[in-house]
């Protein structure tokens, strides 16, 4: 687990942090604990058990959730503390299908008809990470399993064939519509109006709305893994503005950050959706290009004449802007560190020979 203080998180990943812990390590550790509780109090003979034969796999179960709960705690945070894309992903949906094998083992071998009732629970606890297609994949899961085993064993878990009886059911179709709608849509909402203000403020730069600096570093290692076991390429594009202390020094600061602005868009617009865009700092920009370094390089130049064939207005002003672009392509051995030091010398070589352009090898001149 990363050693970093959630105190110096932003509040996003604090909070996917603390959910992420609560998720894979608490509620496996409660299910071991009712499963082993019900065992010993069968075996002891105070708890009646409808298919006993079933409650060695039920507590065998449990064992593997916790065990899957103490993988995803050891191995899913990055060196900064922060939980990593890919394992959140993953820890998701093993904890949603482990749900489902718990509920499917319990349904089995409860005593009593109305644990359907509980349908909500299974489901509401994945809730808090706010992600929509988690929770309906969940809720799916839960029902489809429910109604199975209403077909299976429909003699123990529904009620008598009475008059009352076609009653009854249309009160527990109803019960467990709205309750599962309801989480789904607090669901929904919770993470379009809690979740993206989070990664807003936490993940972006105000100004030009890219991934700030503290953002990227999930990114770069998920590239850097898959292209070092030869899965997939990738580039770094370092650009700068140039002669942007002149624009602020000749304008004033609010024509320099109208600049950043048409900058940023403009590189946004010319990368690809998998690709990421950040602001490195001060007018700096580090773009992410998932491809090899022939497109790359196709790719600078459309954004560096995009950005030169159009001047920034500013009042009566005309503002021509430029930029400068050093580009590195990952190679085996590479280190992160070792390909932005490389876009960055590409970048300042070119500054100090020529400016507006790519530099995609350096020459001695």
């Amino acid at each position: 687990m990363g050693e970093k203080d959630e105190n110096n998180l932003s509040a996003l990943d604090a909070y996917i942090n603390r959910v992420f812990k609560i998720i894979v390590f608490i509620i496996p550790f409660f299910c071991l604990c009712a499963s082993s509780s019900a065992t010993t109090l069968y075996l002891l003979g105070y708890f009646p058990i409808r298919l006993p034969r079933l409650l060695p796999f039920f507590d065998a179960s449990t064992i593997l959730y916790f065990l899957i709960g103490l993988y995803f705690m050891k191995t899913g945070f990055g060196k900064d503390g922060i939980v990593l894309p890919r394992k959140l992903r993953a820890a998701k949906y093993a904890m949603a299908t482990l749900l489902i094998i718990q509920w499917n083992g319990i349904s089995y071998i409860w005593p009593f008809q109305d644990f359907w009732g509980y349908t909500v629970l299974f489901t509401t606890v994945l809730a808090f990470f706010f992600d929509f297609r988690l929770v309906l994949f969940e809720t799916i899961g839960i029902l489809v399993s429910m109604f199975i085993s209403w077909i299976i064993v429909g003699d123990a878990l529904l009620p008598p064939h009475d008059e009352l009886f076609v009653a009854n059911m249309a009160y527990r179709f109803i019960g467990i519509a709205l309750m599962n709608f309801s989480v789904c849509v607090i669901t929904a909402f919770g993470g379009k109006f809690l979740i993206e203000e989070l990664e807003k403020y936490a993940n972006y730069d105000t100004l030009t709305h890219l991934m700030n600096r503290k953002s990227m570093g999930n990114y770069l290692q998920e590239a850097h893994r898959l292209a070092s076991t030869g899965k997939a390429s990738f580039c770094l594009l370092m650009m700068d503005i140039d002669d942007f202390k002149k624009v602020n020094d000749t304008h004033g600061h609010d024509a320099g950050d109208e600049v950043l602005q048409f900058v940023a868009k403009t590189v946004s617009c010319g990368v690809k959706k998998d690709d990421y865009v950040f602001r490195w700092g001060g007018e700096e920009i580090l773009v992410l290009l998932n491809t090899d370094e022939e497109r790359a390089i196709t790719a600078a130049e459309r954004i560096r004449a995009d950005i030169a064939k159009d001047a920034v207005v500013y009042g009566e002003a005309k503002i021509p802007v430029t930029i400068t672009i050093g580009v590195a392509p990952y190679r085996n051995g590479a280190s992160i560190k070792d390909l932005m030091d490389e876009a960055d010398a590409k970048l300042y070589w070119g500054k100090k020979h020529g400016k507006n352009q790519v530099v995609s090898k350096l020459e001695a001149k």
